[in-house]
């Protein structure tokens, strides 16, 4: 009797137990969404590195990035009231204007916060949980399904990029690679980072970098 009186006892504390995690982590997991966690590495050294992505897109110049990271605050609120606007038709290859309205992020590899389209991406899990790096760049089974899947999702101009600059962070290692397109996506007037998608500069209004992929259509 004594048995089964402290065998019940113990079960009821570990329930409590058990129910004090389960309501921890979902505080934890709401936190999570709505404050950005610790700096990463890269991010803290100032090396950019968080912004080099699982997938091989650079950071740097996504809508949602420097809506919330532009280096101007009037930039950063002009390009937000641009992203929330009445979207423009979408082309073949560009998405419409107000395609991450509303999204603020801090890079895929920074440990802050994300879009949520950037939480849930199985690429980014996927490099995670298999690579040091937690990055596709050196994966054996690039390029994998889930990749090409990305790719051609759309077939968005900046995705088709995804696997030669995967290749370019293997050859010029991630932190020359970051630099090489922070430059690449600053605006050659002014100097101000540019999206994938910006037809000119949202500052100066200068020509888009003949450096990055052409937003012409064909014919």
């Amino acid at each position: 009797m004594v048995d089964a009186k402290k065998e019940c006892t113990t079960r009821r504390k570990f329930c409590k137990r058990l129910a004090g995690v389960a309501v921890t982590g979902a505080f934890v997991g709401l936190e999570t969404m709505a404050v950005p966690n610790p700096k990463s590495e890269g991010e803290a050294a100032g090396n950019g590195e968080h912004l080099a992505a699982a997938c091989g897109t650079y950071c740097g110049a996504c809508p949602a990035y420097l809506a919330k990271h532009g280096e101007d605050e009037q930039i950063k609120k002009k390009r937000q009231k641009i992203s929330s606007s009445v979207p423009a038709k979408a082309q073949k290859g560009i998405p419409p204007s107000n395609w991450m309205a509303g999204l603020l992020c801090d890079g895929c590899l920074s440990g802050g916060k994300l879009a949520a389209h950037c939480q849930r991406c199985n690429i980014r899990l996927c490099a995670l949980d298999k690579q040091d790096n937690a990055r596709c760049s050196d994966c054996e089974e690039l390029p994998c399904h889930r990749i090409t899947n990305l790719i051609n999702m759309g077939r968005y101009l900046h995705r088709d990029e995804y696997l030669p600059n995967l290749e370019k962070m293997r050859e010029m290692g991630v932190r020359k690679w970051v630099q090489y397109e922070e430059e690449r996506w600053r605006c050659p007037r002014c100097g101000l980072p540019m999206s994938w998608y910006d037809a000119e500069c949202i500052g100066c209004g200068g020509p888009r970098s003949e450096r990055v992929f052409s937003l012409k259509q064909d014919g």
